[in-house]
């Protein structure tokens, strides 16, 4: 397993309080008394390393204590050779019975350093009860069940669950039975998969022996009696008004789980009972990534409301709960990563008022530099190596990693040149693949997807990604491409930063935006003259051409610039860009240029534009100084805003002396502006900062 860097705080703090063991494995930590532990949800965006963070804290407790780790995104819970889950439509299962199958299953292992195995009496009748219970033979198994036959299924139901057997022998038959049984009854049953009578039958396989021991089995029932599913009865009324229910439509089927959900916290608390609570044996460890997903989001919600709903004054001992969610924190103008933040309370002392509230939001902050230069161990990359990694990954650990992965073996061979070429290094994991190509099929597996991602990255806004759609990307399947890609992108939660002056991009994510643009150049370079690359900014420039039918055409459209810079017609944009500068007020030039100068670079097949002719506008004289540093301020500009791009003392220094000329050419208001820029943008540049995220000083239109 990998280190995990920037993750200190929930490995060594917050976790080794919810289990009670201390980090290092060698001594407990006690609870606060009378306090009730939370569940911890951890949030991050696509590559921080949510499911890495789960599957080291799997590892960092192995053997140690009970556990269960599940993908809740995933058809198999990310359990190779696991059956897919059941469909909500199936009578007798459900995702959620199938998950807690599959937790009753793992937490049922008992690890080598834990003192007694844990079993699931409780869960396992009511799991039973709904995935076997039927009125008649075993072709009806999960029918509707007419009111005559009510009576013949509590019958049923309560030979299935007795225990009455008087030897060792008998119960392992009995339980034998018990298996068989309720296999048959699950196989008739239309569009069940494998999976139930699987998970069945290794449940039983682990528990039989301590569920049919009579005290094991008479606590169960004692439980279920108690439960309240039905207003009366005993507790085979009870579980069969559960399976009746489990049976009914969304909202039982959800009041029914949520009872089997009560159930497993049941068993945990009486395993522990009040010997064990007192001495603070350590306690078990859920894992459940990715709960943002359907089923992740009904069994979260469920276990919440069961936590608040079977908690009272009394301290019962719960499992820890460690979740991850899709969840994009809201994207801040620089690279670097806000302070880490831990989280002010894992215990509450009393009982909330809302169920909402046993949960506590723990996000998976970004790395910083020195989280990315640890990565490389004892090797020595390039100087601003980790900052440049650092600004491609946005501090997002998965992407960081995999660019390290990349370079590090340039860097053993003392490559110097690799940074100039990182983004079109081998994957090393992944023969055959950039490791641009390899990261964009881990943020986009699906095909369709990302391929329209690529070749919608240029545009600007919706409309210019529709533009784009009558033509590309090559061999589409069709539909409504730019909706279902921008359905993509909200449900991957890939936050929007919006540039000045517009309300776009159509991709608004940076870190995902530059690996995108990045493959668009290289799949374009390698076409002929890379008229792909040519075709697409010429289509999304008329979009912003500019209209002169009245007499004069003012300036040109920034967008319109953007391509044209695109295309590399730097002539045409400084001419336009030098017109923009006698024309409007410094914001507005300024956000233009931020604009402008955040173009992608074009293939360097595309042929170079050929020069312009025609006369500058803005020009007072062949040699005007203010069309001078508006050539170089743009270039370098440009230059800077490269995504391999590495800060330069000399070219920052002229972009601070440009923009130095150009106040001194203007207006005092304009002036003062300007000369802000000109002390500060140089300070940004240094810091890592590229267009179009450099100051404008004021809201202005494009």
């Amino acid at each position: 397993m990998p280190r995990l860097y920037g993750r200190a705080d929930l490995f060594e703090a917050v976790v080794p309080s919810l289990v009670g063991i201390r980090p290092d494995g060698r001594g407990r930590i006690h609870p606060p008394r009378r306090s009730h532990p939370r569940l911890v949800v951890c949030g991050g965006g696509r590559g921080t390393g949510k499911s890495a963070v789960l599957a080291a804290l799997s590892e960092q407790y192995a053997q140690r204590i009970p556990q269960a780790h599940a993908d809740l995104a995933a058809s198999d819970f990310g359990q190779p050779g696991l059956a897919a889950l059941a469909q909500d439509r199936t009578a007798n299962a459900s995702r959620t019975s199938d998950l807690l199958f599959y937790l009753n299953d793992r937490l049922s292992r008992k690890p080598a350093h834990f003192d007694r195995q844990m079993s699931f009496p409780r869960l396992t009748q009511g799991l039973l009860a709904v995935s076997s219970w039927e009125a008649g033979g075993g072709e009806d198994a999960g029918q509707a069940v007419r009111p005559a036959e009510l009576t013949a299924a509590t019958r049923r139901l309560a030979e299935l669950l007795r225990a009455s057997q008087p030897d060792q022998q008998a119960r392992k038959d009995k339980a034998a039975a018990w298996v068989k049984e309720v296999v048959q009854a699950a196989v008739p049953l239309t569009g069940l998969p494998s999976a139930v009578g699987e998970m069945v039958q290794a449940l039983l396989r682990i528990v039989a022996a301590e569920l049919f021991s009579a005290r094991a089995h008479q606590g169960g029932l004692a439980w279920w009696a108690a439960r309240h599913v039905t207003n009366q009865g005993g507790a085979h009324d009870q579980l069969t008004e559960l399976a009746l229910r489990f049976r009914g439509d969304a909202e039982d089927r959800r009041l029914a789980e949520r009872h089997l959900i009560a159930a497993l916290l049941a068993d945990i608390a009486e395993h522990y009972g009040f010997l064990r609570t007192a001495n603070g044996v350590p306690r078990p460890l859920l894992l459940l990534d990715n709960v943002h997903s359907p089923l992740g989001q009904v069994f979260l919600d469920e276990l919440v409301r069961a936590w608040h709903e079977e908690t009272g004054p009394r301290r019962k001992m719960r499992p820890a709960v460690i979740a991850t969610a899709l969840e994009e924190a809201p994207a801040s103008g620089g690279i670097i990563p806000a302070a880490r933040r831990g989280t002010d309370s894992l215990w509450r002392e009393n009982r909330p008022d809302t169920a909402s509230q046993w949960t506590v939001g723990l996000p998976l902050t970004r790395l910083d530099s020195d989280d990315v230069k640890a990565m490389f161990g004892r090797d020595h990359p390039p100087l601003g190596t980790a900052r440049l990694i650092l600004r491609l990954s946005g501090g997002r650990a998965g992407i960081a990693h995999a660019l390290v992965g990349a370079v590090t073996p340039r860097v053993r061979l003392r490559d110097d040149s690799s940074l100039a070429t990182l983004l079109d290094l081998p994957a090393p994991a992944h023969p055959g693949h950039t490791v641009t190509t390899a990261l964009l099929e881990w943020l986009a597996p699906d095909a369709v997807s990302r391929d329209r991602l690529v070749y919608f990255a240029p545009a600007l806004d919706d409309t210019a990604a529709h533009r784009l759609s009558a033509y590309y990307p090559p061999r589409d399947p069709g539909g409504v491409p730019v909706q279902e890609t921008s359905a993509h992108l909200r449900e991957n939660q890939w936050s929007r930063l919006p540039w000045p002056g517009i309300d776009g991009p159509f991709v608004g994510n940076p870190v995902l935006r530059r690996l995108l643009l990045h493959e668009l150049r290289s799949r374009t370079g390698r076409v002929a003259r890379a008229e792909p690359w040519k075709n697409i900014h010429l289509q999304l420039r008329a979009l912003y051409a500019p209209d002169d039918r009245g007499g004069t055409a003012g300036p040109p459209d920034s967008r319109y610039l953007h391509h044209s810079l695109a295309l590399g017609e730097r002539d045409l944009v400084v001419r336009a860009l030098h017109q923009r500068f006698t024309e409007q007020d410094a914001p507005a030039w300024l956000t233009a240029v931020n604009l402008v100068c955040a173009a992608p670079h074009p293939p360097p097949t595309l042929p170079a534009a050929p020069p312009g002719s025609a006369p500058c506008p803005g020009c007072a004289s062949a040699q005007d100084p203010v069309h001078q540093a508006v050539g170089l301020l743009v270039n370098q500009l440009w230059q800077l805003s490269r995504p391999l791009a590495i800060p330069e003392a000399a070219t920052i220094d002229s972009i601070g002396l440009q923009l130095l000329t150009l106040a001194q050419h203007s207006g005092p208001l304009a002036q003062q502006i300007l000369y802000r820029a000109h002390r500060e943008w140089p300070q940004e540049l240094h810091d890592w900062a590229q267009a179009p995220s450099l100051p404008t000083y004021g809201e202005s239109g494009s």
